[in-house]
């Protein structure tokens, strides 16, 4: 393998060295072969359509536009996003070589690695993955679990000002340790909507940079240094009109039909991964708690909503 440690972190639970800057926790010791490499190839035009060989994956819109599509011949595997981006690597993406569409902002490639490329190597290594932002108080974490838009990053940004440490971003792995569950530091910046923007008002400029996707990234003081035992998941509903949060914890049987409607991998068809995630999030609701909540909605948010949420949840 050709010597590329140019950037080195520790995140998910994995070693990833790559030529992208990445917003990921730095590698502290960096040892030993990485579970990823992450190479970045010459530009050339990405094509709209599917890979060759099982299609593992597929995104598409009403109109049957490919958002982007996943497919294995077994030897390799190629995450395409049609006139973007693609990842092209080995059977299990452990060896990735990212390239651009002519024209595309090279800051949208941070974006895609530290999101969908390392959900799909984490799920093809038979992690469950949860489309989720987490926080740590009191040394476990709490996790927001939803489908883009749900107010995932925006809680977790709020929490962060109010106390709690950055666990991760929109990607979440989860993975049994013994008789708890235990999650791992991700990405080191909240991806804020432009509804959301209040929260980086009071932040140093260092912290604060726009992203190539039209977002805001926040990054906070804190983070979490290491796996945490995970203490419970948060559905959120999101609420200009409640005054007061309100939580229902939900029964094992609604809580794994909830939390099956928010895939990190939306169009996965992967039979077998597929199984093995339902086994583990069959195995989640049975061991963490999960709960549907209604939050009045900022930013701003009162002091008082966000201490009766890590109240009543934790």
């Amino acid at each position: 393998m050709r010597d590329i440690v140019k950037h080195r972190y520790r995140a998910h639970g994995l070693d990833v060295a790559s030529e992208v800057e990445l917003p990921l926790p730095p590698a502290p010791l960096p040892q030993g072969v990485p579970d990823l490499v992450l190479r970045h190839g010459e530009g050339r035009p990405v094509p709209g359509g599917r890979p060759p060989g099982r299609l593992l994956a597929e995104l598409t819109g009403s109109d049957g536009v490919v958002f982007y599509s996943l497919g294995t011949d077994g030897q390799r595997t190629t995450l395409r996003y049609p006139a973007l981006c693609e990842f092209t690597g080995d059977a299990g993406l452990a060896e990735v070589t990212a390239r651009l569409h002519p024209g595309t902002d090279p800051g949208l490639l941070p974006v895609l690695a530290a999101g969908t490329l390392l959900a799909v190597r984490l799920m093809l290594r038979h992690h469950l993955v949860l489309h989720a932002s987490a926080v740590q108080r009191d040394g476990r974490a709490l996790a927001f679990v939803g489908a883009s838009g749900m107010g995932k990053s925006t809680l977790a940004a709020a929490l962060c000002g109010h106390g709690c440490g950055l666990v991760a971003d929109d990607v979440l792995r989860v993975d049994r340790a013994g008789g708890e569950l235990r999650v791992y530091p991700g990405s080191t910046e909240s991806r804020l909507r432009t509804s959301a923007r209040g929260l980086a008002e009071t932040a140093p400029p260092s912290a604060v940079r726009p992203t190539a996707d039209g977002r805001l990234a926040l990054r906070p003081r804190v983070h979490a240094d290491g796996p945490l035992p995970l203490a419970a998941c948060v559905v959120p509903r999101p609420s200009r009109d409640a005054r007061e949060v309100s939580v229902v914890r939900l029964p094992p049987s609604k809580a794994f039909l909830r939390l099956t409607q928010f895939p990190r991998v939306l169009g996965w068809r992967d039979p077998a991964s597929m199984d093995r995630s339902f086994q583990a999030l069959a195995d989640l609701v049975e061991r963490v708690p999960v709960f549907d909540a209604t939050i009045p909605w900022g930013p701003p948010f009162r002091d008082d909503v966000l201490t009766d949420l890590l109240t009543t949840v934790t």
